[in-house]
């Protein structure tokens, strides 16, 4: 991809503010990253949330996340997330970090430095944020580094996409199998497609597997599958819809999961 970050020939760590800067000194590349930003501003949330994987743009990635925080999607259910490149990661840990101090600003790190980042957003704000993630970027540090730093338990980090719980790590061990829990699902579906007279197989599979990864990212509360779905897909949900629709995916998980046979 060809770019004007500054970040992809020094190795280093840019923060956004000064690649903003980088971007505007060519007019025809701010032209059309102003155009891809109102795009985003336009763009449903669940299509938003496909792309936070495979943006390759940083700035335009932190648009998608900032549009997202708008709209009160925590960045937990943002997944999965984009660490495609050091840059990107960034970005992508920015947006837990925008999310917490934005909502806790009256909340206290372990380290004195990192009090920056509760104050108002500013290139200092910004500034801040890059040299605390470049510093334990450069060391190799984790979740477990800027948790004990920003002093959270793990409620402050359950809504959070790359500072996660060892909880949230587990569940999305699950989500690897995505593929085979909706193939699961379609077959199931598909064996019993009599039972539904007004409603595809494929249709079902989708709504099916749509709960299902957004009862794994909520910890399989079904008041907050519920509310972040209605949220994300803009469709109405219950708790009791969502009960149904998960006994009927681990129903289809046992029936026709890896290394089962159809008729088995």
């Amino acid at each position: 991809m060809t770019t004007l970050d500054p970040s992809a020939a020094s190795g280093t760590i840019t923060s956004l503010p000064a690649l903003t800067r980088s971007r505007e000194a060519n007019a025809a590349s701010w032209r059309s990253f102003q155009e891809a930003k109102e795009a985003v501003a336009e763009s449903p949330t669940a299509i938003l949330i496909t792309r936070i994987e495979t943006t390759q743009d940083p700035l335009l990635l932190w648009q998608i996340h900032q549009e997202l925080d708008r709209r009160d999607i925590p960045p937990a259910f943002r997944y999965p997330k984009n660490a495609c490149t050091p840059q990107l990661e960034f970005v992508t840990w920015l947006a837990d970090v925008h999310w917490f101090t934005r909502r806790m600003s009256g909340h206290k790190p372990r380290f004195n430095t990192w009090r920056r980042v509760f104050g108002p957003l500013s290139d200092t704000w910004h500034e801040s944020a890059r040299s605390i993630f470049e510093f334990a970027w450069r060391r190799g540090n984790g979740a477990a580094y800027y948790a004990k730093g920003f002093a959270l338990d793990d409620n402050d980090r359950r809504q959070l996409m790359t500072i996660k719980t060892t909880g949230q790590i587990a569940r999305q061990r699950v989500l690897k199998q995505a593929a085979e829990r909706r193939a699961a699902i379609a077959s199931y579906a598909l064996a019993n497609a009599a039972r539904s007279k007004d409603r595809r197989p494929d249709e079902i599979t989708r709504d099916r597997y749509l709960i299902w990864k957004t009862y794994i990212l909520a910890y399989q509360s079904d008041t907050t599958t519920a509310r972040l779905f209605e949220q994300i897909y803009g469709e109405n949900m219950t708790r009791r819809k969502v009960q149904k629709q998960i006994a009927a995916v681990d129903l289809a998980w046992r029936e026709f999961g890896p290394g089962k046979r159809i008729g088995e």
